[in-house]
């Protein structure tokens, strides 16, 4: 059984960054998935639908810098509203994990 739902990101971030304001600075992205999958795949495939989610043009952001920045403060922010959304304990244990700056610092420094 697969369940769907959409999160709403506010773009705010995105008008920040660019200076740009306009009518709707937000959109709706769709997210599928089995509560019966491994956690790990429906991260990546949460992962997947995000950056499709989240792409902008770099001449329409400011370039190329611009574009970066713009795209990964969304695909962050989508992420945390997906997987919350989800309400599956595993599943956000598993973002926390991935997001964690202490979590990134001890892999870091495991290596």
């Amino acid at each position: 059984m697969s369940s769907l739902f959409k999160a709403l990101v506010a773009a705010s971030a995105l008008v920040a960054l660019t200076g740009a304001a306009a009518a709707d600075d937000s959109f709706i992205a769709d997210f599928e998935f089995s509560p019966d999958a491994p956690v790990d795949v429906t991260y990546a495939n949460f992962e997947k639908r995000a950056k499709k989610a989240c792409r902008v043009e770099g001449r329409m952001v400011g370039g190329v810098a611009a574009r970066v920045q713009i795209e990964k403060l969304c695909r962050e922010q989508l992420m945390t509203d997906a997987v919350a959304a989800t309400k599956m304990d595993a599943l956000i244990a598993h973002h926390e994990g991935r997001t964690l700056p202490e979590t990134k610092l001890e892999l870091a420094s495991r290596n």
